[in-house]
């Protein structure tokens, strides 16, 4: 787990700018009603890249997106949901996934317990990269 979890957090560094001495993050926290009410605690720095804590509960799901950046994670509890088009993905405790910049997925716990993930975003969020879809045609 150590190891996933240091190779997803520091490989995204690499495109980061430099920093020469370490800084103390303190997270801002994002309440998102989705259908039901989901925590973000957002550690991002810089437009360049996101990182974020999600914390959602049971039967949570966001709406259809595509996502104009590439969003990378771990699941640290529950069970992680990726729905796209053809097929509905499942992550467990301790997987990392990757959903690649521009595609139409459906993100949701999937499992019966709140989940728990941090999430690596790839530029880092703004909202005029995210649009929702109706449908996954």
């Amino acid at each position: 787990m150590k190891k996933l979890l240091t190779l997803l957090l520091l490989s995204p560094l690499a495109f980061a700018e430099d920093i020469s001495e370490y800084q103390r993050i303190t997270p801002k926290e994002l309440k998102i009603q989705d259908n039901l009410e989901r925590t973000i605690l957002d550690y991002s720095t810089s437009d360049e890249l996101g990182m974020n804590q999600m914390l959602a509960p049971v039967g949570w799901t966001e709406p259809i997106v595509s996502l104009e950046f590439e969003l990378r994670g771990v699941v640290i509890a529950g069970v992680l949901g990726l729905e796209f088009k053809e097929e509905t993905a499942k992550f467990n405790v301790n997987e990392g996934f990757v959903i690649p910049k521009n595609t139409k997925v459906r993100i949701h716990n999937a499992g019966n317990v709140p989940l728990h993930l941090v999430e690596i975003l790839r530029p880092g969020y703004k909202e005029s990269l995210v649009k929702e879809y109706e449908s996954f045609e």
